[in-house]
């Protein structure tokens, strides 16, 4: 998924625990993100209410990591504490219940980061697809992923999954939703076989971050195009690469720069603009549905843009104040009570500052600003299919359309289908917000598994 990089900082997420809530209301799966030094994991946390004893267990699929049992568990006036026994030190927990969420700040071995959670009406069910776990080693990285082979005779057509950005796992499980099992499960189903891998420095795959951008992104996705290819079970003249999105950007290129290999692209939410666009879109339209007024929103995107400028000028230091300022005007809005609740404010300031700085020093972030996916989508020749959420915040149907559509005018195989109702993730939803992901059933809306498989089908079947 693309990332929400969005300058309005919570800082009601940070508040430490207070000094009035039942434990009792606290039970049930929480789910959503941890964010700590420009890394964000997704965890879902069960917390259990039983003979006056609070329990709880978590889960970070992205660190192959299921069932750990947190202790210290506490809920004092609104806040709950937890605390995660780790190799790496104890990992703790503390955040502030506000209706349906769970927000604060996480700390271990001297870092501080902050996390927040939605409540899952339901629990989660086991998402396990059978299948044959494979390595992949390349020049600077180890890829480890799972390949499942349709029932019959082989060869067989196949695709292999590209995650959005950020680090995910082969499941790309996202707030309480692993999207590429279940989309694995419903094609391998009908015949289709299915590669998909953890990110570098996720699960199973390794490899250095330092130089991460999107050229390691399209080596990779290589590595993955060549281990098929080297497969006899599967059908070389019939390997094609579904991206969800930024992954489709690097589906698109890796579709142009080897057009005798890939058969067809499947772009999931992909982007047709460049990161620039796209960032501020979500921001305005994130913004928006959370009811702040023009001005607000227009002085948030002024902060945005100032920010990303510097980026794309090579002057990163000069990042730092515009978001020491923003954080400044942040505090000016709370009360004295939300004030006290905060602790140190200064500590709390140093946590987003050296967060935001790692993720806009990266490579990948400068990389993403310009990089324009339509110079790619345009060279590609193989059938394409193009699949839009109507209510997706994080890369809007009503910006990337036209886009794509004028992209893809001299590609004679190509479809666009809008899915009036699905967000990010293709779930069937009510705003499209990205806090509702957590709270919505985890499964696709209707029709969005059929219309890829029957695409797929009608071209290599």
């Amino acid at each position: 998924m693309i990332r929400v990089l969005l300058l309005s900082v919570s800082l009601l997420a940070l508040l430490s625990c207070g000094a009035s809530l039942p434990a009792e209301d606290v039970k049930g799966v929480w789910a959503g993100e941890l964010s700590i030094a420009g890394t964000t994991l997704a965890i879902t946390v069960e917390l259990e209410y039983q003979e006056d004893t609070l329990s709880g267990r978590i889960d970070i699929p992205q660190q192959n990591a299921r069932g750990l049992e947190l202790t210290n568990l506490s809920v004092r006036g609104d806040s709950v504490c937890f605390s995660l026994p780790s190799g790496l030190g104890r990992a703790g927990f503390r955040g502030v219940v506000q209706g349906e969420t769970i927000a604060g700040a996480f700390s271990q071995a001297g870092h501080v980061g902050s996390f927040s959670l939605s409540r899952v009406s339901a629990l989660i069910p086991e998402q396990v697809v059978e299948g044959e776990e494979i390595v992949i080693t390349g020049e600077d990285c180890v890829i480890a992923g799972t390949l499942v082979l349709p029932e019959g005779e082989p060869p067989f057509p196949c695709v292999f999954l590209l995650s959005g950005s950020g680090q995910q796992d082969r499941d790309e499980y996202v707030m309480g939703f692993p999207v590429f099992a279940a989309l694995t499960r419903h094609l391998a189903a009908e015949g289709i076989a299915v590669l998909r891998c953890d990110d570098r420095g996720v699960g199973g795959s390794s490899g250095g971050m330092d130089a991460f951008s999107d050229s390691v992104l399209l080596y990779e996705a290589g590595l993955m195009l060549e281990y098929l290819m080297l497969d006899q079970r599967i059908d070389t003249q019939k390997i094609g690469v579904l991206g969800h999105s930024e992954g489709s950007s690097t589906a698109f290129a890796l579709a142009a720069l080897r057009p005798f290999d890939v058969a067809f692209v499947v772009s999931m939410a992909g982007p047709a603009v460049n990161g620039y666009t796209t960032i501020l879109d979500q921001q305005e339209a994130i913004l928006r549905m959370q009811g702040f007024p023009d001005e607000f929103i227009l002085g948030k995107q002024s902060a945005q843009t100032a920010i990303m400028d510097a980026v794309i000028a090579g002057d990163v230091a000069g990042v730092e104040p515009i978001i020491r300022q923003q954080f400044r005007e942040e505090l000016a809005s709370l009360s004295e009570t939300e004030l006290a609740l905060m602790g140190d404010v200064e500590a709390q300031m140093e946590m987003v500052v050296q967060r935001t700085m790692a993720e806009v020093s990266s490579p990948w972030f400068r990389g993403f600003l310009v990089h324009d996916p339509a110079l790619s989508i345009a060279m590609v020749r193989c059938p394409v299919l193009v699949l839009f959420g109507g209510k997706d915040v994080q890369v809007s149907s009503e910006l990337n359309l036209p886009v794509m559509e004028a992209a893809l005018a001299g590609n004679p195989d190509h479809e666009i289908i809008v899915l009036d109702n699905a967000n990010h993730l293709f779930q069937e939803a009510v705003s499209g917000a990205v806090e509702e992901y957590s709270t919505l059933p985890p499964e696709f809306i209707a029709g969005f598994p059929e219309a890829v498989s029957t695409w797929i089908r009608e071209r290599v079947i």
